[in-house]
């Protein structure tokens, strides 16, 4: 029998089929076990990056969460079955921390399972009703701030948000370029998008949201051993090395606000200059919002007398 202590120490001590073989299962069977007991485990590529020296901290091991196992021993014996506490449809369902919007509680949890695309977003496994947010590894933290600090604000002055599941509502692409580029193709339908829309019903009007980390290019370096520096740096002395242009993150966010209705095409947009300055900004950006649904809404007003009049002739 292994402990979440015991656990969070075996992850976190070497690359995850090292501690898997360790316990006689699976990496993938080890990524189940470790989100039934709720312990975080290194990232994708974490160990690339601490051989490098630029692996961002190990989070600490939260407490035990009231409704989850806090041991696991292979076949089961003297502990409750774990899919009862890794199915998707169990994520979530546990108590939500004072100052958290559920939503985001939820966005914490299922996020732990993303994986890294290309550029360096997260790719949440598409089955999870996730909010709308697209960021890379070391933008999660400042995009599910950004997110808390928004829907709370919206929902203390009377407007839901949700994550729409089973509806008619649509997701239109968005990009994430902070530039336009010119060495890579901008193709926002390879992003990453949730499988329902997250909408705020601002005085009766439906508004989609979107929280997207800024990306640009970059001409990088590969220096081996998966890592890639600025080309501006000189090249190593020794081995294969060449540049090449990449997606890179920013760390700063934008805000996209879309109408989720077809064929309405309308969309507005807000982008932080500084990282992080939206959080403290938040009681601002639902006054902008507010105003933008109330424009949405006669948008939308306007759309449909033109296509009532177009059918009446």
């Amino acid at each position: 029998m292994i402990t979440r202590q015991e656990l969070y120490d075996l992850v976190w001590s070497g690359p995850g089929k090292a501690a898997a073989s360790k316990l006689g299962v699976s990496d993938s069977y080890l990524n189940r076990v470790c989100t039934a007991l709720d312990v975080p485990r290194p990232p994708r590529g974490w160990w690339m990056k601490r051989k490098a020296g630029r692996a961002p901290p190990r989070p600490p091991l939260p407490p035990a969460p009231a409704n989850r196992p806090e041991c696991w021993t292979k076949g089961g014996a003297g502990v409750p079955p774990l899919k009862a506490y890794y199915r998707r449809d169990v994520l979530g369902s546990g108590p939500v921390p004072p100052g958290t919007h559920r939503l985001v509680a939820y966005a914490r949890e299922i996020f732990t399972t993303a994986k890294k695309s290309l550029d360096g977003s997260l790719v949440v496994n598409w089955n999870y009703d996730s909010i709308d947010l697209t960021v890379s590894e070391e933008g999660l933290q400042g995009g599910l701030r950004l997110a808390n600090a928004l829907f709370l604000g919206l929902e203390r002055r009377g407007h839901d948000v949700v994550v729409a599941r089973r509806s008619a509502f649509i997701r239109p692409p968005i990009s994430n370029w902070g530039r336009e580029p010119s060495h890579l193709r901008g193709d926002v339908r390879a992003l990453w998008t949730p499988r329902n829309p997250t909408i705020a019903r601002i005085e009766g009007v439906a508004v989609g949201l979107a929280i997207l980390e800024v990306f640009e290019e970059a001409e990088m370096r590969y220096v081996g051993g998966g890592v890639f520096v600025p080309a501006r740096r000189p090249p190593p002395a020794a081995g294969i090395h060449w540049t090449e242009w990449r997606r890179i993150p920013q760390g700063r966010l934008k805000l996209a606000a879309y109408s989720p209705h077809h064929p309405l095409p309308w969309l507005r947009e807000w982008t932080e200059k500084r990282r992080n300055s939206f959080e403290r900004s938040a009681e601002a950006l639902v006054t902008a919002l507010e105003a933008a649904a109330a424009e949405l809404g006669e948008a939308r007003a306007v759309h449909d007398r033109k296509r009532l009049g177009g059918g009446a002739g």
